[in-house]
């Protein structure tokens, strides 16, 4: 698994834990995912997922309450 594969999962899961905003409405099947922006795992920098426009990300979402 490449760096950048990694860094993604991660940010997914920083997002998934950080508590972002749950009343952001979900995108539907075949629509684009809202941008958001993360501080980087290495050195803090923000890191948005625009950033990999163009690139396969994995996005896994879940909940549980």
């Amino acid at each position: 698994m490449s760096q950048s594969h990694i860094l993604s999962l991660a940010l997914v899961l920083t997002a998934v834990g950080s508590g972002t905003d749950a009343r952001a409405a979900a995108p539907n099947v075949g629509e684009r995912h809202p941008d958001f922006t993360l501080p980087g795992i290495a050195d803090g920098k923000p890191v948005a997922l625009s950033d990999f426009h163009g690139k396969k990300v994995l996005l896994i979402q879940f909940a549980s309450w």
